[in-house]
Parts: C-alpha cells; structure tokens; sequence
C-alpha cells in the first residue's frame, strides 16, 4: 500500500541536505526495491494531488515552496521573534516571524500567518521568507501556574515555565481567599498587547509556593496531566489480571490454550533486572551466556504489555491518551492502571511473566553477529539495583549489601552473569573507541 511510504517520504524530504532528486534515485535513496516501486510512485503522486510535494516534469521530487499563506504551531523566543512549524512541510522550513508581528501568540498556539519575501544577499544562505501572524486560530494553553505576588495596589502572577514570560495582573484575589506567595492555578482573560500587560482570574489556591506538594500539583496542573484511570480501565485491568493466573498456568503446565511456537518459555533461563533502587515496576531484564569461539548470546527481555493491551479496548484508548507515565518527585501517573503496569507487567522476582524479547549474537570482538526476536515467558531469578549491580562487579559485597532492597543472597550464578555482563560492555566498549567514539566525562 503507498500509505506506508508517505511518512518517510516527507521526514526524508525535510531533511536540510535534501535536494531535488530524480524518482527513481530517490527510491533508492530510501531503500525501495523494484516490487516495491510502483506503489511508491503512487504514493508520490497522492501526495503531489494533497500538495504535500511537487513531482514535476522531470520527475523531480521536492516539497512545495512557500505559499502566500501558511497555518501552523507557533514557538516563541523569550526575545520576542518566533517560528511558525507549517502543518504541510515546505522547502523552506520553519517560518520566521520577527518581533512585533507576533500578535499575542504563545509558545503552542495554532497560527494563519501572511509570508513576506526578503531579498537576500549573495551568500546568505538564511530564508527570504518571514512571516507576520494574522491570526490565533486556536490556543494551545487556557490554564497556567503561578506566584502570586503584590507590587504596590496592583496584584500579579509570576507564571511558571517559559510560555508566558511576563507577570498577569488579576483583579479579585478575596474571592479565592489568596494570600500573597501563594501558588495559584489562573486562566488568561486579556493577552498581553503592546506595553499592555495580560490579565487573568484564579480558578485554584494550590498553597504556599515552595512546598513540595503544591509544586508537584502545580505541574500536573500546568500541564493537563491526567487524574485517575475511568472505571472502564480498572475493571479490564482487573479481569486480565484474574485471566492471567490461569493462563500462565496452561503456560506452565504446558496445558490446553498454551502453544510454545507462539511463546518461547524461558523460565529455566537465568534473568535478572537491574534498576533505581526506588523503582516501582520492572519493565526489562537482562541474560547473557557465553558462545562457542568466545562470543556472547545477551537477552533483552521487555514485559509484554502489547498481550494485554489490545486495540479497540478502553484500556488502549486510555494508554493512546496519556501517552506515557509521569514520574514526579514521590508521585508516578502511569500509563496503564497500576494493577497492570505494578503487577502481571513488572517482572518481579520470583514469577513467571510474559515478555517481547530480543537476542543478539556478538563475536569475541563486541561486533553483532546476529539477532532475533521472540514472544516468551520468563522468571525473574534476581532483582537488583545499580549500585548494588556495580558493587558487585567491583567485588565489594558488603558495600552490595547496603544498596540492596531485595535478600542480599549472591549465588554464583549472579555474581558470574554480572562478571559476563561486564566483559561483554568492555569489549563493545573497546570496539567503539576503535571506530571513533568520543567519551564526554560529563558531571
């Protein structure tokens, strides 16, 4: 289908190094074989119909010039001056839009802006193309974080972050019972204009500034993250995890609804996660043995969160929302409800988990060799966490000790992958100092 070609057509066209090119070199370019080409040439050709590029004469492929006009997500410079990102990429980039003909854009917002042609000097390799916003079609922001201050009779907030760049007066700071130096939660009322500052009303008090607590609230609030999981989720959570008991047992068993084509079983593999010592779920863990003629066989194993999260599902609906887990100082907003991502997906030590995992075959030289891939069910035999991982390395067991948060109980089997784990990094260490590595000593 020419559908999947599209995306990589308009990343590889955006490129600054890109110039015109010929269809045919550029299919080669992007690695299209010869079965493939007629429905690149078809995708080309809906894209040249949307006026995402322009196929010419000559076969030629580019991105359209800059129109007259462009819409696009505006990103302002604490200077004054911004850019437009264009929603249909053009030759030229990103638009620039000098200070003074921003309008009241921020950093976010949807924009229509008129383009204006530069003359340019010989050797300037810089746009000819500015531009001067004409409207704000859509505002990014509505609710923002900030301090509330006073200075003299009038009453201000300091915002947070670099979207708004200067104080908001607010009138009725009594109707919130707001105190100065508090921490305040406002939406924008009047846009800041000209020498005219923007002004704004408090919605929430969060608290005194300053405070862990109403600062860790304040981000949630700035940016919209999201609060508990709908009911919808938890009771799918809830079954999958009471479905899992009994599936990892056919699993195990090897019993009816269980086919090892499908899933690979590793319990007997020796695997083990390495992470922070306060983490709260363990999504990878790591294997490795040793290969005829001195190589390695290292195994990446992520937890399958794919099994249980299936399209269609309220439980993927969610996870498409957020996006990602939040980490915050004492507070995580995860991604999937926590009976999930806390449970039948954190590869605990100690029991049979489902993962996606990845081989790869290295030479005694640190050089891949080979790989492959596949669905599998572990058995997380250890849990440790960096330090502890290093301590060990090093030969210090006590020290080890300190750092564990699991029974400090180091059999042989340990402490021989992490020595293994060890000799492989250095050797694909070495192998990248040979071919140009440059280590930053970074603090």
């Amino acid at each position: 289908m020419p559908s999947r070609f599209k995306k990589r057509l308009l990343t590889h066209l955006s490129h600054a190094s890109y110039e015109p090119t010929e269809i045919t070199l550029l299919a080669e370019e992007l690695g299209v074989g010869p079965e493939d080409f007629k429905a690149f040439e078809l995708a080309v050709r809906e894209m040249e119909s949307a006026g995402q590029l322009v196929y010419g004469d000559n076969r030629f492929v580019t991105l359209p010039p800059m129109g007259k006009e462009l819409e696009g997500e505006f990103r302002r410079n604490p200077r004054g001056f911004g850019f437009i990102v264009p929603r249909q990429r053009t030759a030229h980039g990103d638009l620039f839009v000098p200070a003074g003909l921003t309008l009241d854009a921020l950093t976010g917002d949807l924009v229509r802006a008129k383009v204006n042609e530069t003359r340019r000097r010989p050797g300037d390799d810089r746009s000819p193309y500015t531009g001067e916003i004409i409207e704000i079609i859509e505002r990014k922001q509505s609710a923002f974080t900030g301090e509330l201050r006073k200075q003299g009779d009038t009453w201000l907030i300091y915002p947070d972050g670099k979207t708004l760049l200067d104080p908001v007066v607010v009138q009725d700071v009594s109707s919130k019972n707001a105190r100065e130096g508090d921490k305040v939660v406002f939406e924008i009322m009047d846009y800041p204009e000209g020498d005219y500052l923007a002004s704004g009303v408090i919605t929430q008090v969060l608290g005194e500034s300053g405070r862990p607590d109403v600062e860790t609230q304040a981000v949630i609030e700035a940016y919209a993250l999201p609060g508990p999981f709908p009911e919808a989720c938890i009771d799918e959570a809830r079954a999958l995890t009471r479905a899992f008991d009994e599936e990892v047992g056919r699993a195990i068993e090897g019993g009816e609804g269980f086919d090892p084509a499908v899933r690979r079983d590793l319990r007997d593999t020796f695997i083990l996660t390495i992470d922070p010592p306060d983490a709260k779920d363990y999504d990878d863990a790591i294997s490795i043995e040793r290969t005829e003629g001195g190589g390695f066989r290292l195994g990446v194993h992520i937890a399958d969160v794919s099994h249980f999260v299936t399209p269609g599902t309220a439980l993927d609906d969610e996870a498409k929302e957020r996006a990602n887990s939040v980490y915050l100082p004492r507070l995580v907003i995860p991604m999937l409800p926590e009976v999930l991502s806390n449970g039948i997906c954190s590869l605990m030590e100690g029991v049979p988990r489902f993962c996606k995992s990845a081989f790869i075959e290295y030479d005694r030289d640190g050089n891949v060799r080979g790989q492959g891939f596949a669905a599998t069910v572990i058995h997380s035999s250890k849990r440790l966490t960096y330090l502890e991982a290093q301590s060990l390395i090093e030969g210090d067991q006590k020290r080890a000790e300190l750092h564990a948060r699991t029974k400090p109980n180091y059999t042989p089997q340990v402490l021989d992958a992490l020595k293994t784990m060890n000799d492989l990094a250095k050797r694909i260490e070495k192998r990248r100092f040979r071919h140009g590595m440059i280590h930053l000593d970074l603090p």
